[in-house]
């Protein structure tokens, strides 16, 4: 007789409910890391700063802009917190229900293999048009846009890319890594 695993799978709903940190990953809870670290907060600041600079230059639809540790409620049982996102609509209410333009993940030793294989398949199954991995360790930036096929390429960070029509992102990725 086989034996029936019984794995409780849970909703956006029992996600409000719970203290503590956490992601909801396809009804599974995942704790989240204990809070990110000096370089990791350097990290995110000054990305955050040069997007936020080219947000407000005037090119960019004034309804862009880049948001910080914001849940990112993909489905009625999928709940992610990027490290950074650009989104170009405002969110009906505390979380974003629709995909980013840009999402973001610092790497750290406790969230590398989540942030590299998980969240970049539900990032692009979800229609996510640019993945940026940054890595502390080795000091590099990896841009992954999304390709006609549902899947991402890779692309060079420091090129111009388009993130809504008319917005156009070059990120400097040396002062990141100060």
């Amino acid at each position: 007789m086989a034996v029936i695993s019984y794995r409780p799978r849970y909703t956006v709903e029992d996600y409000l409910r719970w203290e503590g940190d956490w992601e909801l990953w396809d009804g599974i809870p995942v704790a989240m890391s204990p809070s990110p670290g000096f370089f990791h907060q350097t990290i995110a600041g000054e990305l955050f700063f040069q997007i936020k600079t080219v947000l407000e230059s005037g090119s960019c639809p004034a309804g862009c802009r880049a948001v910080l540790d914001l849940d990112w409620q993909v489905d009625t049982t999928t709940v992610v917190r990027p490290d950074l996102m650009v989104i170009c609509e405002k969110p009906a209410g505390e979380r974003l229900e629709k995909r980013p333009e840009l999402a973001a993940e610092i790497l750290s030793s406790s969230t590398r293999q989540k942030d590299l294989i998980a969240k970049r398949e539900l990032y692009a199954a979800n229609g996510v048009p640019f993945y940026l991995i940054l890595d502390s360790e080795d000091k590099s930036a990896l841009l992954l846009s999304l390709g006609g096929d549902g899947t991402y390429r890779e692309s060079l960070v420091e090129d111009p890319f388009e993130i809504h029509p008319g917005c156009v992102l070059r990120l400097e990725i040396a002062p990141l890594f100060v």
